[in-house]
């Protein structure tokens, strides 16, 4: 090979490696242009829990009778301005679909809460059931399923529940109403979450087992956010039930539902 065919074949190399470098390059460049910058992540934030949807606002409210009327409280002392409380409507007669329903009240201090049951008639002496049960109440929401050795109650039929302590010479008595309806004139239950069931019952009126669902939801010892608003609902379903006669009580009773729902 003569000294012109070396220097045209190095030549000819040169070109083709610049040419397989542009080609490289033009090959990639969109590659790179379509990289995105990466967006840095927020960090992460506790993020605050809804607020419960749960309304009750039952259409068919019987105003309770003279039997609920509460009696005594002056001489009970109180820790924190929340007297013993029943969590149940009062103003008017409540609903269950239980024949053994839970009962359940609120207490200031821990002491001995004496329980009683009646059946009511129409313009007749209401009717105890059973013996009166001595309960150790404690601090908080208290809560009694009616025991085995009291009789099932019967569809239909209208009853009273009341809790009582003694203090100073003096009693603190709470009475509610409510009747047992047929369950088998409900719908079908379909949903499977805590709320979803709680939200089944106060659209068919059923206090009672509605408040013992929400209780199923633990949070640190305080009441959870559905039976919270439970028992908001309750307060505004009663104030609206109020009479000239009961103004005051029912207003005062109010006011403890409304601090009772924040603990």
């Amino acid at each position: 090979m003569n000294y012109q065919s070396f220097s045209f074949l190095l030549l000819s190399r040169k070109f083709t490696s610049i040419f397989v470098g542009i080609s490289f390059i033009i090959n990639i460049f969109p590659a790179f242009a379509e990289v995105k910058p990466q967006v840095p992540k927020p960090a992460n934030r506790t993020t605050k829990a809804p607020s419960s949807g749960i309304v009750f606002k039952p259409r068919d409210r019987k105003p309770a009778s003279e039997n609920s009327r509460a009696g005594g409280s002056r001489g009970c002392a109180i820790s924190n301005g929340i007297p013993i409380t029943q969590l149940a409507p009062q103003a008017f007669i409540g609903k269950t679909a239980s024949t053994r329903p839970m009962f359940a009240w609120y207490m200031s201090s821990s002491q001995t809460v004496e329980f009683r049951l009646f059946e009511l008639k129409s313009g007749a002496t209401p009717k105890q059931i059973g013996e009166p049960k001595e309960i150790s109440g404690t601090v908080g929401i208290n809560k009694l399923k009616l025991p085995l050795d009291y009789p099932e109650l019967t569809v239909g039929k209208t009853y009273l529940w009341q809790i009582a302590i003694n203090c100073e010479n003096d009693v603190n008595v709470n009475r509610a109403e409510f009747t047992v309806i047929n369950p088998q004139s409900l719908p079908k239950k379909q949903s499977t979450s805590i709320e979803g069931r709680v939200n089944y019952y106060t659209e068919n009126e059923l206090w009672y087992e509605a408040f013992e669902e929400s209780l199923k939801v633990a949070n640190n010892g305080k009441l959870s956010s559905i039976a919270s608003k439970l028992i908001q609902e309750l307060a505004q379903s009663e104030i609206s039930m109020k009479s000239e006669a009961d103004i005051e009580n029912v207003k005062n009773r109010t006011e403890y539902l409304q601090k009772i729902s924040a603990i």
